[in-house]
């Protein structure tokens, strides 16, 4: 017995019902979302995208902050040179002063030198001339007679006269008769011979009392303060 083929018939067959039929193609739009508010539209945004929103807020408002420290310490930077400068002009300016208060002083110290060394330099040459004029007087203690011309003897002795004349009267001054050499005469004026003009020289150094000072090839006395 041969089996029956069930296709060999043109019998209906009937299709189970679990094949759904599709409405919609899987590239259909879901148009509703057009419809929905902005609550609904946003109210399923990640978690993460909000805080990302969040964190760009927070750093903007942080370089805002950073930009507005930033340019505070720029402020006080600038501050702090300006107050630098002017503190270094001022000290400049406090040196300066005191250089030229120390120059000033040093100046008028040399000009109070250099016046000094005139000032004794004057007194210097003051006190030689009085040295020297002391050593004279001290020299003319020594002199006889009441002149203000000194002669010392150098080839003596000659007689003292009441004339100026080889002829007249002896005579004494101080005890002695003669002038020797060395000694020193305070002679009151010089005159020529009575007898011989010119050629012989007398001095005077009391009245009435002469002695002869030579000729001029000849010298008996010499004066010595001239």
């Amino acid at each position: 017995m041969t089996g029956k083929n069930p296709y060999e018939k043109q019998e209906e067959l009937d299709i189970p019902d679990f094949i759904e039929e599709k409405t919609n193609s899987d590239s259909s739009i879901d148009m509703s979302i057009f419809k929905m508010s902005d609550d609904e539209l946003y109210d399923d945004v990640p978690a993460e995208e909000s805080d990302y929103e969040d964190d760009f807020e927070e750093l903007k408002s942080k370089k805002k902050k950073k930009g507005n420290g930033a340019l505070i310490l720029c402020l006080l930077i600038i501050f702090l040179l300006l107050a630098c400068c002017g503190g270094a002009a001022f000290y400049a300016y406090k040196q300066h002063e005191a250089y030229v208060k120390a120059n000033t002083a040093y100046l008028q110290m040399q000009a109070n030198e250099e016046n000094y060394k005139k000032q004794i330099a004057d007194q210097a040459a003051t006190i030689e001339t009085l040295s020297k004029q002391i050593e004279e007087m001290q020299k003319n203690d020594d002199a006889m007679g009441e002149g203000k011309l000194i002669y010392e003897i150098v080839d003596g002795g000659m007689y003292f006269r009441k004339e100026p004349t080889s002829d007249a009267e002896l005579t004494t001054y101080n005890g002695a008769s003669t002038a020797e050499n060395g000694e020193k005469y305070k002679v009151i004026e010089v005159v020529n011979d009575k007898d011989y003009g010119d050629k012989y020289k007398w001095a005077k150094i009391a009245d009435e009392v002469y002695f002869c000072l030579g000729t001029e090839d000849e010298v008996w006395a010499k004066e010595v303060n001239s």
